[in-house]
């Protein structure tokens, strides 16, 4: 399979999976995007609850497209009125809401946000027990503001990536999926198949997924979802890799 083919083939299988799982969280009442207690995720619960069951699919299936662009070009589907006409009211409430949701846990945090270096230390114990099994190693040297676990699966490398360094900001993820091998001389993989995966990402939020604000009491909850989340993708990264391997 060229590389070409093998992209677009997981860009088609990436977003229906996404489809899948924000009706699924639609369904159960958004029990994911509950866990969280500012930001994107929690400013789309807040909104989502606004609407009856009709219009949260016509929203999620509207941030799905304009996400996933390339899946949306190949399965020839567009934007109806409707659509357009939610995704802007999302995006204007999302405008306010989201600066209004971190600065009140600002406020109710003050001095006593969790330590980076904790939560660094927490994901790092909990995902290497969970995954570290299949873990081709570890990129986790002193105490840097950045975890990578590497995982390898049908031909690919999926990097898990974990970023500790935002003042407010504590905690970032995202999965990207490279090839094996790099281009010299700064080692950077010669083909990217997918890149900033996440749970907000999935549900066609924002890029990256991230935890804002976070309280010493938040620590261990928060970095359980996160691995949650890790866990979600590496379960069902065997189905939408199989068979897309490429011959360099």
């Amino acid at each position: 399979m060229t590389f070409s083919e093998a992209k677009r083939q997981f860009s088609i299988r990436y977003s229906l999976w996404a489809a899948s799982e924000f009706e699924r969280e639609i369904a159960e009442s958004f029990p994911n995007l509950s866990l969280f207690k500012a930001g994107s995720a929690w400013t789309a619960a807040q909104f989502m609850r606004q609407l009856d069951r009709v219009e949260q699919r016509i929203l999620a299936h509207s941030l799905l497209k304009r996400f996933h662009p390339e899946a949306v070009a190949t399965l020839g589907e567009t934007f109806s009125d409707e659509e357009g006409l939610l995704l802007s009211r999302f995006d204007a409430f999302r405008l306010i809401e989201d600066a209004k949701s971190v600065s009140m846990r600002q406020l109710s945090g003050g001095p006593k946000l969790a330590s980076r270096s904790k939560l660094r230390r927490t994901i790092l114990v909990k995902f290497t027990a969970k995954f570290g099994n299949q873990c081709l190693g570890l990129d986790v040297v002193g105490l840097g503001p950045e975890l990578d676990f590497k995982i390898k699966q049908c031909g690919w490398i999926l990097n898990t990536h974990f970023e500790f360094d935002g003042t407010h900001r504590q905690i970032h993820y995202w999965h990207d999926i490279v090839s094996p091998t790099t281009i010299e001389p700064y080692g950077m993989p010669a083909m990217v198949l997918g890149q900033f995966i996440s749970f907000n990402a999935w549900l066609g939020l924002s890029s990256q997924t991230q935890w804002e604000c976070l309280l010493a009491d938040d620590v261990e909850p928060a970095c359980d979802t996160a691995i949650k989340f890790c866990g979600r993708f590496l379960d069902v990264a065997p189905k939408l890799l199989k068979g897309l391997e490429v011959k360099e």
